[in-house]
């Protein structure tokens, strides 16, 4: 029995509010301290297909409203015939999908070989729809409404199209519109029943994993929910397409997947900062430039002739006077000197100590990196660095009594605001720090399982590179922004419940993005486990760039 319209209005208004709500991205225990504060792009954060369904389901909403809009004016309209049944099922599959979600409504090709021809002699369209991608993308489910008797009527067009005049007809042992096959037999072989739409639509689902796997290396579990098709249901016909599709491994559910789920507001959670502190590849060169150490210029106008290329408001100006000059080049001191601004507002050092002094217990903060990072710090020092920023690099990972000294050798930063940052522990397997069973908030579980998820991936083909100065490799990467040892930082601090403390907002925005399905309300509101108070699993500060061989007055050794 379908839902009075009025009904189907108010659960679709429920549901469309809680697509819109950004109570997931409001809750991130993410501390931005740069200066737009602008790490989460909440307006860029729809998960692909999202913004297809939200506007979907307002023109139900509209349709419905327009409709009984009339009907209150005692206008005779014929019954409405909605879409509401399959955005209930979609929203239920939703509730309880394995997270993350990574799409909803996502198309996937099938191979050329398996498009069928239509009647007026065209290939069909090459593509199925798959209406939520979950699990990372290792799980395809599709939400069938075909009711019982669409598909007997299917049955009946199939034996109506057949030769086999020693059957019976149907005049003879008619099946009608709303009637129920228990216990008839069928007509035809059971192969020939194969052509109706259910099996089809999953034939083609199976076709377009497989094409899928050739290219990405796995091969997505298919799950097909019939929700107007229930369990009690018993015709040979259904329980042999069921049983074909299952060996083609796309199981199959029968029946609504109900899930309960109830809008919660937002609590409120006091945020602290964990003792240990996971620096990625950004942050350690942070912490050796000379930006962060050096004696600041007295005026904005020292700041803006510090570096050279001297920078001018102009930069077509500046090309004119030094046609030899890149747009890099001035970019590059663009960029340094709007670090050097951002230093004399506020010093990265005096944000990171004045944050440690909120650790709770007054426990002594401790640093930790993971090997390649300091790999490719090093390189990336001994390559482009200057002499002092040489010295702190090496200085950081040393264990003796002078390296503290060493490192914080001539740097402007007073004796007393200076954190513990020597000597830097290294985050490996094999630690003294291990992954912990306990994760203390569900934000560091979403990031490890995306973390993996993207790590699973085919790596991005990089351009080649025969100069063989280049002592520093090109970093792996999974898209434009991620690459392998950033991700690889970021799974090693969560799975050991650390913050990591990051420059690179652009990672952050990229990680994020790779979160979304996340957002997406669950059955199970995990964000309710969290309690009162929760530590901050991301930290970013703006970033500081090698810079001493820059300066106007460097003198090389």
């Amino acid at each position: 029995m379908e839902m009075p319209l009025e009904e189907q209005l108010v659960k679709l208004k429920e549901i469309l509010a809680a697509l819109r709500s950004t109570s997931f991205w409001d809750s991130l225990p993410i501390l931005d301290e740069t200066r737009d504060g602008d790490a989460i792009e909440r307006h860029e954060n729809d998960l692909p297909g999202l913004k297809n369904v939200k506007m979907n389901i307002q023109k139900e909403i509209e349709i419905i409203e327009t409709h009984l809009a009339m009907e209150s004016k005692e206008k005779p309209l014929a019954s409405l015939s909605t879409n509401s049944t399959y955005y209930f099922a979609l929203w239920n599959e939703c509730l309880k999908a394995p997270r993350p979600i990574t799409a909803l409504g996502r198309t996937f090709p099938i191979p050329d070989g398996a498009r069928k021809v239509e009647k007026n002699g065209r290939l069909s369209n090459g593509n199925v729809k798959v209406d939520i991608v979950a699990d990372g993308g290792n799980i395809w489910l599709r939400v069938n409404t075909t009711k019982e008797s669409r598909l007997l009527a299917e049955f009946r067009g199939i034996e109506a199209f057949s030769y086999d005049s020693d059957e019976e007809s149907d005049e003879d042992n008619p099946t009608l519109e709303g009637e129920t096959t228990q216990g008839k037999r069928p007509r035809l072989p059971l192969e020939r029943y194969l052509e109706n739409t259910v099996y089809e639509t999953g034939h083609m689902l199976s076709l377009a994993a497989e094409e899928f796997s050739v290219s990405n290396g796995f091969v997505p579990h298919i799950h097909m929910r019939l929700t107007r098709l229930e369990p009690s249901v018993e015709d040979e016909r259904i329980q042999y397409t069921i049983d074909k599709l299952s060996a083609l491994n796309v199981s199959v559910h029968r029946g609504q997947n109900n899930a309960t789920f109830e809008a919660t507001s937002q609590q409120s959670v006091t945020n602290y900062m964990l003792h240990n502190i996971n620096l990625d590849l950004s942050l350690l060169i942070a912490l050796v430039t000379d930006i962060t150490h050096s004696p600041l210029p007295a005026t904005i106008e020292d700041a803006d002739i510090l570096f050279r290329p001297q920078t001018e408001r102009s930069w077509k100006r500046q090309l004119e006077k030094h046609p030899l000059l890149s747009e890099d080049a001035l970019e590059h001191c663009r960029a340094l000197v709007e670090q050097t601004k951002d230093e004399m507002e506020y010093g990265m050092v005096e944000r990171i100590w004045t944050r440690l002094q909120e650790i709770q217990g007054n426990s002594r903060p401790t640093f930790w990196t993971t090997e390649e990072a300091r790999g490719r710090f090093l390189a990336i020092i001994e390559k482009i660095g200057g002499p002092d920023e040489l010295r702190r690099s090496r200085a950081l990972f040393r264990e003796d009594k002078e390296a503290e000294n060493d490192f914080w050798l001539d740097s402007r930063i007073p004796a007393h605001q200076r954190p513990n940052f020597v000597p830097i522990h290294i985050l490996d397997t094999g630690s003294s720090i291990e992954p912990v069973s306990q994760l203390q908030h569900p934000f560091h579980q979403q990031v490890v399982t995306t973390c993996q998820s993207i790590l699973k991936r085919p790596v991005r083909p990089e351009a080649k590179n025969d100069d063989p100065s280049k002592v520093i490799p090109a970093p792996v990467r999974f898209a434009a922004r991620l690459s392998a040892h950033t991700i690889q930082s970021l799974l090693l601090g969560a799975e050991r419940n650390m913050v990591t403390l990051t420059s690179n907002k652009t990672s952050i925005r990229s990680l994020l993005r790779e979160m979304r399905g996340y957002a997406l309300p669950a059955e199970r509101d995990i964000s309710l486990q969290a309690g009162p108070t929760v530590p901050w699993a991301l930290w970013i500060v703006e970033p500081r760039s090698l810079s001493q061989g820059m300066r106007n007055d460097f003198t090389s050794v």
